[in-house]
């Protein structure tokens, strides 16, 4: 019997019949989103507002330079770096009806202690560990995904996802760490009733529409296989070309967004703005990122085309640098 790659499931395209989009599979997949897609996404302000704490002057009490800024900021990124493949290997290994939530409660607590934070070395190791728990969350939530949806009806979710957690950083605002966090650890608690848990497992579905998610997602890729923890599969992705590459486009792409998120209140501020008018400038690009997060991503699955999507934000970005090189230059010549 032939088994289908990877590359050869999924990627229906618009001549081939898709045996599993019947009024019966939209309902399954309408009840599915009940339950993982709405009950799932969890705000990622915290982590960019500090850039509008820093305005308002609660990083400037600390005494802190600007390099000593750059550290703080920095020392997110290393932990999430070094936590990621742990905390992902841990929720294979356990449940994610349990795993997510302690995440979320985690999250909240430090996103609440960095409103207290009254030193330098206290906001290093704050955002140390703010690193170490969101460094399971976002990729924890896109794995569940993948084994309730599809890869093309996954994208949409994720896109939805994703964007919402650049809406929830326009609107940042005054409200920083402690009532953010207080929310979110709101969240994580009720998160333990209704987060779902391994599709073959899943409570909320019947025999019959478990069997069916399973054959929709066999069709589909390997991701409903249910199979033990091995590290062979950890040094398989670890020496997958593909898997680095995705890395570097993925670095190339944030290196950008969390420069902007993370500076952009300082960058307006320093044009003479007040300090709540910069906050209000930021709402804007990062509500438009968020609709263009949403509708490229609806537009390539449409034409089925990735790549050339890609390419064409990477071409947006490089053209907007640009533009900002160019008008900084000729303020500094002729102003």
């Amino acid at each position: 019997m032939s088994v289908k790659t990877p590359s050869e499931k999924g990627s229906l395209s618009t001549k081939d019949k898709d045996d599993f989009n019947t009024p019966e599979d939209r309902k399954l997949v309408r009840k599915v989103d009940l339950r993982v897609s709405d009950h799932v996404r969890v705000g990622h302000a915290a982590r960019s507002n500090i850039g509008n704490a820093r305005i308002i002057g609660l990083v400037d009490d600390l005494h802190i330079s600007p390099p000593e800024y750059n550290t703080a900021l920095a020392l997110y990124f290393v932990s999430y770096v070094l936590f990621e493949i742990p905390a992902n290997i841990i929720l294979k290994r356990f449940n994610p009806q349990i795993w997510l939530p302690t995440l979320t409660l985690f999250w909240g607590s430090v996103t609440v202690a960095q409103g207290f934070v009254t030193n330098k070395a206290g906001l290093f190791g704050i955002r140390f560990l703010l690193g170490a728990a969101e460094a399971g969350l976002f990729p924890g939530v896109i794995y569940v995904f993948s084994v309730y949806y599809r890869r093309h009806e996954r994208s949409w979710r994720v896109a939805i996802f994703f964007g919402g957690a650049a809406l929830a950083g326009a609107f940042g605002g005054d409200r920083i760490f402690i009532l953010e966090g207080v929310i979110t650890l709101a969240f994580g608690l009720f998160a333990y009733l209704v987060v779902p848990t391994w599709s073959h497992k899943a409570k909320f579905l019947t025999s019959s529409e478990k069997e069916r998610l399973l054959a929709r997602l066999d069709a589909d890729s390997d991701a409903a296989l249910i199979e033990k923890f091995q590290w062979k599969y950890v040094r398989q992705a670890l020496t997958d070309h593909l898997v680095w590459g995705y890395a570097f486009l993925f670095h190339g792409f944030a290196f950008v967004l969390y420069s902007l998120s993370l500076f952009m209140p300082s960058i307006i501020a320093g044009l003479g703005y007040k300090s709540w008018q910069a906050q209000l400038m930021t709402v804007p690009p990062n509500t438009l990122a968020s609709f263009s997060i949403w509708g490229t991503v609806w537009l390539s699955s449409k034409v089925n085309r990735r790549a050339h999507f890609i390419i064409g934000a990477a071409l947006v970005a490089i053209l907007g640098y640009i533009i900002l090189l160019t008008t900084k230059t000729l303020l500094t010549l002729y102003v």
